[in-house]
């Protein structure tokens, strides 16, 4: 597993945000929001051939090759902002691989300059919550002091985040780079939680000083907000006949 750079802009000092599919969708879709906002250009990516489909394709009789140096691990640079996007189509889910990607963001972001590392992250709760909260976790006790004066509370006890979104803040660490996380609240770990996205996105952003346009996702949000009260309102309604239902049998 090794970086091809396409371009290695001069950078001073760069931040770093990882997102790679995890629950609720967050890390990735925090990435990807701020990847269509600030247009970054694409400067790096992690070939992986051996990913490419286990299928032979052919037309006319004929093999048509399969082309497999797309890549789905990708570093963006905004130079506007100073920040390297890092975005993933997959996670490998066994830790040998895991790792090891874990290990080549880090390297390329050491190889960078870059001076810190966020990811955001879901973490699952029990029952739908009308407004996420956003904890934090760090590299260092200074760092978690910063995030408290910026409002976010410090997630408590002991936590364990499996996958590359949890494990490059511990390879940062080891690597001479300081990082946080941002833990988003979600009670949907197996869908896309747009509101936990939102709270997530809202949170680092203010925390990267970048002034990114909110309004798309809050309308999303607005849209499941109102889809959800009218789940619940239809189930609530289809409850109450059931039992008038049986209190007439």
């Amino acid at each position: 597993m090794e970086v091809r750079f396409i371009n290695k802009p001069e950078m001073s000092n760069p931040r770093m945000l990882v997102g790679l599919p995890g629950m609720g969708m967050v890390a990735r879709t925090t990435v990807n929001y701020f990847i269509e906002f600030l247009k970054p250009e694409l400067i790096a990516d992690i070939p992986i051939p051996h990913l490419s489909p286990s299928i032979a394709f052919f037309e006319k009789g004929l093999i048509v090759p399969i082309d497999r140096e797309i890549s789905p691990f990708k570093f963006y640079y905004s130079e506007k902002e100073n920040i390297i996007l890092f975005l993933g189509d997959i996670q490998f889910g066994y830790a040998a691989k895991d790792n090891e990607l874990s290990e080549k963001i880090v390297e390329t972001a050491k190889l960078c300059g870059v001076d810190m590392i966020y990811t955001v992250i879901a973490t699952h709760v029990q029952g739908y919550v009308e407004e996420p909260e956003v904890f934090g976790l760090a590299t260092s006790p200074e760092l978690l002091q910063f995030l408290e004066s910026k409002g976010v509370k410090i997630a408590d006890g002991s936590f364990q985040i499996s996958g590359v979104n949890g494990l490059v803040i511990e390879y940062a660490l080891r690597n001479g780079i300081k990082g946080m996380a941002l833990l988003s609240e979600t009670a949907f770990p197996e869908a896309l939680d747009i509101k936990s996205c939102y709270a997530g996105i809202k949170k680092v952003s203010e925390l990267l000083g970048i002034d990114i346009d909110l309004s798309r996702i809050e309308i999303e949000v607005k849209k499941f907000d109102e889809g959800f009260k009218k789940y619940l309102k239809d189930m609530q309604e289809k409850k109450k006949k059931e039992e008038d239902l049986g209190y007439i049998g």
